[in-house]
């Protein structure tokens, strides 16, 4: 049922999964592609609403929940993990007609948890205390700020899990001398295989294409051009058959082995000409130390490029609001949709009161009198 949590004012709601097809037959909201769930009239004329639903009808949000749940203008799909931290996944859904943000999640039984935040501060907020680390404000730059390609960032990341991996093998080893940080390019190439092919997210590299919607389809290769910029950014010094991990990977994956706490990545999408498009890819890797925040592009020709921010919690704060904003405005310009899936929403209209089909041309619901 619904409640009022902290100064944010956030509104809960319990939903059983059957629930939905009443959601969809009470509201009359034809839903969209966006949305998770599609109506299923058969289901719907032959059971009945959970206890939940009626706390949810007759709350006053009741018309924005729904409209958002059933047919959203924006979704955010999230997706956590990594390090050793538990796996989710759940959405946040706009609309364009309200400054409400409604987060869903599903547990392990399929009921829902609406959670209903009064705009996106307040989502942001809430977010941001849940899965980001209070950080430092002066962490130095990494790469420099600017767009670098897609592939920079997988033998970046990769350099660093090497360290780690190394560090453990001298731990497993008993090496008291120290580790060795050396590697021909033949090995590193072939264990930047063999991480991806794992989806092992207690790794990095593979976390971010794990935790990151979409990012997969994005294609990779790789050039000598990719290790010659990891070089200039610090990550690998030496020859180029046989170099040695350098001062970043070294820093970084110090900072990952031991103050790694979880991933998040997620990407917004919208109705476009009628078709669900990616209009944003983010991933973030929070440590004691930073919040590793890292956007993704796609060039005309199908590359991938990324945006790396090592922020503290206002810094990331910021940025997130900013995110949101671009995002909003993007779906706010697209066009409308186009006409649902035929099996996406029901044929028919239905009474508000009561659920009930009604016949075109009917002014009164003819099994509790309601006025339509």
């Amino acid at each position: 049922m619904g409640m009022n949590q902290g100064p944010a004012n956030i509104e809960v709601f319990k939903l059983a999964p059957g629930d939905i097809d009443h959601l969809f037959r009470r509201s009359g909201v034809p839903g969209n592609l966006l949305a998770n769930f599609r109506y299923n009239a058969e289901q719907a004329a032959v059971s009945s609403p959970s206890q939940w639903f009626k706390a949810l009808t007759e709350n006053p949000v009741f018309p924005a929940v729904t409209r958002q749940l059933l047919a959203p203008d924006l979704k955010i799909s999230f997706h956590t993990g990594g390090s050793h931290a538990a796996e989710d996944q759940y959405h946040a859904l706009l609309s364009r007609e309200s400054s409400t943000v409604l987060g869903l999640f599903v547990n392990s039984e399929g009921y829902l948890l609406l959670m209903l935040f009064p705009d996106g501060e307040s989502f942001l907020e809430w977010w941001a205390g849940i899965y980001a680390s209070p950080g430092m404000g002066d962490y130095p730059a990494v790469f420099d700020g600017g767009l670098l390609e897609t592939e920079v960032l997988v033998c970046a990341l990769h350099c660093i899990d090497l360290y780690r991996r190394f560090y453990l093998e001298s731990m497993l080893d008993y090496r008291a001398a120290g580790v060795d940080l050396s590697i021909s390019t033949a090995d590193f190439v072939q264990l930047l295989k063999r991480s991806l092919a794992s989806g092992d997210k207690r790794w990095l590299l593979p976390t971010l294409y794990e935790l990151t919607p979409g990012l997969k389809q994005v294609p990779v290769a790789l050039k000598p051009e990719h290790l010659k910029k990891i070089k200039e950014l610090g990550f690998i010094t030496g020859k180029e058959s046989v170099f040695t991990l350098g001062e970043r990977s070294r820093l970084m994956g110090t900072e990952f082995v031991s103050t790694w706490m979880n991933a998040t990545g997620w990407q917004a999408s919208a109705l476009i000409q009628g078709q669900e498009r990616s209009l944003s890819r983010v991933f973030l890797a929070a440590t004691a130390f930073a919040n590793h925040l890292f956007s993704f592009e796609t060039g005309s020709g199908g590359e991938g490029r990324f945006r790396h921010q090592a922020a503290s919690a206002s810094q990331l704060a910021g940025t997130l609001r900013q995110w949101l904003e671009t995002v909003k405005k993007v779906t706010g310009s697209a066009p409308a949709s186009a006409k649902p899936a035929e099996d996406a929403a029901p044929r028919a209209s239905f009474c508000g009161q009561c659920g009930s089909a009604i016949r075109p041309g009917k002014k009164f619901c003819s099994r509790c009198g309601a006025s339509i």
